[in-house]
């Protein structure tokens, strides 16, 4: 997945002695709550079990990679944790008309949960929400989704979605 470890906070649990027992075998990612504090993880397993690749801790809240500061401007919401991470270490490429957007993370085409549209409803600044999410079915289903949902929180919200040549963010850097 070309993930950096010395450009982002991430970490390997390994399957021999493992650090966090729920997360063996997986690449970490902390989860952080509204002071920054990591207050839980998500592990994406390194095994090909298509199956089982996703972990949480038990009782998950917090969002990858952190919550969006109050000044935010422009969002964009991945579909998965891996993607963000991948458009934060390409963050120089993120400069949209001046203004470097925050990233945050969904878990998944059903995961803009409430801790995150809490986080959102906050950003007084808020202008622009950009969708990055898969370039499938799936992905496109949500965005329009979701789209919905917060316009009639965010009215004056412009939303917009990227448009991927390949299936997600990651395969496409």
């Amino acid at each position: 997945r070309n993930l950096n470890y010395a450009k982002i906070e991430i970490g390997y649990n390994p399957i021999t002695k493992p650090i966090i027992k729920d997360l063996r075998n997986c690449i970490v990612f902390p989860l952080r709550d509204k002071e920054n504090k990591i207050v839980s993880f998500y592990g994406r397993s390194i095994s090909n079990n298509t199956d089982q690749r996703h972990f949480y801790l038990k009782d998950r809240s917090g969002i990858y990679p952190h919550y969006p500061k109050s000044e935010t401007e422009k969002l964009i919401i991945t579909e998965a944790i891996i993607d963000a991470a991948t458009l934060i270490m390409n963050g120089e490429l993120l400069i949209i008309n001046g203004i470097k957007p925050c990233i945050i993370a969904c878990f998944g085409t059903n995961g803009l949960n409430e801790e995150i549209r809490n986080a959102i409803q906050e950003l007084t600044n808020l202008n622009e929400i950009i969708f990055a999410f898969d370039n499938d079915e799936a992905g496109n289903k949500a965005v329009e989704k979701y789209s919905e949902e917060l316009k009639e929180q965010l009215p004056t919200v412009k939303f917009s979605k990227l448009d991927l040549p390949c299936k997600d963010v990651n395969e496409t850097l």
